[in-house]
């Protein structure tokens, strides 16, 4: 390149830099921070192979007795993850008689009983008119049929021929389904549910999920069924397809008062959802359970009644419940059957139909009920013609006030924690810090505390006046984090800023916190970055264990600040975030006291006001715990800086009196800096900074 064509690219650079809001010359540091350090395949593959090196299968008892004392502690830890730990404690079930509709051979009768307090659950009881002492029940409910529910003609089909079979049926409306379905155009497409059902996730911020709900419904059906004088208690059992199939599981993995179930096009693992993308029926996925058990660990709770396993014709329900899926899960509880000497108990069937519960399914189901629950040595497996109820005729009359999955989340999340008392003294405050931490820990999904990772120095080098050194770090086994240090030549006992975003951040900002005499460490966190994400995948992986994305960003940056404070323990670390990092770095800083000052920025004070927007939460069941100036307020006595949309200083500063008043009661001391952002935020943040690393 000739001299003239030189200075003009130089100052085209410059005019580009100085729009950009970057120094007018670019600084040496500069392709340090924004090449990859990573390779390519590490890039494109990390995440992928985190997550199929984390889904460890679930180990079952050997033997019977280990069994025994693992069921009760996982039932436990099962039912709280649905909302359900004070299960026992419920009141006797309410129901009201509706009407009923006689027939030669049975009566329908139509009732409503109440399963979550204040929503009522339409349902019709197919009683066979010969029943000489106590007769068995099933219960036998519907899936996603939106518009007919429990009026469908699969249902009608298999009650009316289980009446003719002298057993009691009750089949109810599926949570959004039948007089359940409450938009203004419900049955017109999506979202289903007339707007009630899986579209909605405000549940995702209370202690409750809709899991919990399906659940509940299916044990008030229970309920309801032994207030009947002609139910024999001792034999009830429970079937449904799809959804309802997955319904069947859990009531027979968590109800022992279920002799029989027979779930249909609805055994699958959450592996394989978690492995392709499958994770959006938010139904029958509630956060955390993988890391407690699969669909298999279900199965194996229903030991050894009788369990009767129907699938879809291979090839042909693929999306969610591949049949060689069926099959495995069938394998793994197997192994508990064996255990009782009653694998016979546990069979699996492959249809010659697709998704639903077709004649096919019916009466094989139809054999072994009569087999299993009725004690027929020769049970007569085929269907009988059936009258077909018009829809009308089956409605039980719900109340207009009826609560709707809608209303019950609003519910919950009205029910949501507030900030607790403030501390009186220094004392109390580090109580409840310590209280407080423990249960951040756990919503995170800390899997252990911090430790010093492993690092790999790829190169150490200066430019002009600075030192620079490329490394990654592996926070945890299979993660390795690509991180670039750049500091003064003359303070290299100076403070040190922790920065998440490498990929991303302006380097303006680096070049102020430089300025200031402070050294910087870029890093891009796992799924961010130059790491990619591994999309639907990793979110599901995330969801079902446990572990939300901003728990693995806040252990990443724990991990790094320990090994970075381990390596000069006289430097003091402070942690500088924006964007999808910042709530992550106000996490670490709220558990980790090696952070000695933070910097984040916030675009809303408080979770309450995400719910609106129809997300998820990034972490689940947080608002039943604390909120973010709860959190903040863990960061006390060190200092804390949150700057904001200068829209949003009203609401900010009412939302952080509490955090502030902590400071100052607990510890007596205000270290609470809150800031309008500006475009150039680092400027006063790396001012903060200086002043504060000292």
């Amino acid at each position: 390149m000739n001299k003239p064509a030189t200075i003009a690219a130089r100052c085209l650079s410059a005019a580009f830099l100085a729009l950009c809001g970057e120094p007018v010359f670019a600084q040496p540091w500069l392709d340090f921070l924004k090449q990859p350090v990573l390779s390519e395949e590490d890039r494109r593959s990390m995440m992928y192979s985190y997550v199929d090196a984390n889904l460890p299968p679930i180990e079952l008892p050997s033997t019977r007795r280990a069994w025994e004392e693992r069921k009760g502690p996982l039932r436990a830890r099962i039912l709280k993850l649905v909302g359900l730990e004070r299960l026992d404690e419920r009141a006797p079930v309410r129901w009201v008689a509706k009407g009923r509709i006689e027939r030669d051979s049975y009566t329908i009768e139509k009732i409503l009983f109440e399963s979550y307090p204040g929503m009522m659950v339409s349902a019709l009881v197919y009683v066979p008119k010969r029943i000489v002492s106590r007769a068995p029940a099933m219960v036998s409910i519907p899936g996603h049929v939106y518009c007919e529910g429990k009026g469908s003609e699969s249902v009608q089909a298999r009650c009316v021929n289980l009446a003719l079979r002298g057993i009691i049926a009750l089949t109810f409306d599926y949570l959004g389904t039948g007089e359940r379905n409450t938009g203004a155009d419900a049955c017109g497409g999506m979202p289903y549910g007339g707007g009630n059902d899986h579209a909605l996730r405000g549940f995702s911020y209370t202690a409750f999920n809709p899991t919990g709900v399906d659940i509940l419904d299916g044990i008030r059906a229970v309920d309801y069924l032994l207030t009947r004088g002609d139910v024999d208690p001792e034999r009830i059992g429970f079937t449904g397809e799809s959804g309802g199939g997955n319904t069947t599981y859990w009531i027979s993995a968590l109800d022992e008062r279920v002799a029989l179930a027979a779930p249909v096009c609805s055994v699958t693992s959450f592996d394989y959802w978690i492995r392709n993308d499958r994770n959006w029926d938010w139904h029958q996925r509630p956060p955390g359970i993988r890391a407690v058990a699969d669909i298999s660990t279900l199965l194996a709770l229903a030991a050894p009644r009788p369990l009767l396993v129907i699938g879809a014709l291979r090839g042909t329900d693929a999306e969610e419940f591949p049949f060689d899926q069926t099959q495995e899960a069938v394998r793994i509880a197997r192994q508990v059957y064996r255990l009782y000497g009653a694998e016979a108990n546990l069979e699996i069937w492959e249809s010659q139909t697709g998704h639903g519960y077709q004649r096919d399914k019916r009466e094989r189901m139809y054999g072994f009920v009569e087999k299993r629950l009725s004690g027929r040595q020769n049970p007569d497996s085929k269907e009988a013609p059936f009258l077909l109820e018009p829809l009308p005729d089956l409605s039980c009359g719900a109340p207009p006030d009826n609560k709707t999955l809608a209303q019950l989340y609003a519910e919950w999340l009205g029910q949501a924690t507030r900030a607790p008392a403030l501390p009186d003294g220094r004392r109390a405050a580090e109580e409840l810090s310590t209280n407080m931490r423990e249960e951040l820990t756990r919503l995170l999904g800390f899997q252990t505390g911090p430790a010093h990772a492993r690092t790999t120095v790829q190169v150490t080098t200066s430019r002009g006046d600075v030192l620079i050194r490329r490394s990654t770090v592996e926070t945890e086994p299979g993660i390795r984090l690509p991180l670039v240090e750049i500091s003064p030549r003359a303070s290299d006992a100076g403070g040190l800023v922790l920065m998440p975003g490498k990929s991303d951040m302006p380097p303006a900002a680096v070049a102020a916190l430089l300025d200031a005499g402070l050294s910087v460490a870029v890093v891009d966190l796992r799924g961010a970055g130059e790491i990619y994400s591994g999309g639907g995948r990793t979110s599901n992986w995330a969801w079902f264990m446990g572990r939300p994305w901003p728990g693995m960003w806040a252990f990443d940056v724990t991990t790094l600040v320990e090994t970075l404070s381990a390596e000069r323990p006289a430097r003091k670390v402070a942690v500088v975030a924006r964007g999808s990092f910042s709530r992550a770095a106000l996490f670490a800083t709220a558990l980790s006291e090696r952070i000695h000052a933070a910097a984040v920025h916030l675009d809303t004070p408080t979770y309450r006001t995400e719910p609106a927007s129809g997300e998820l939460s990034d972490v689940p069941r947080i608002l039943a715990h604390m909120d973010l100036p709860a959190i903040s307020a863990l960061a006390a006595p060190r200092p804390l800086y949150i700057d904001f949309p200068p829209s949003e200083e009203e609401t900010f500063r009412q939302a952080y009196d509490w955090p502030r008043q902590f400071y100052r009661r607990g510890f007596n001391i205000d270290r609470l800096q809150l800031q309008p952002s500006s475009e150039a935020w680092w400027q006063p943040v790396s001012r903060w900074l200086a002043e504060n690393l000292r």
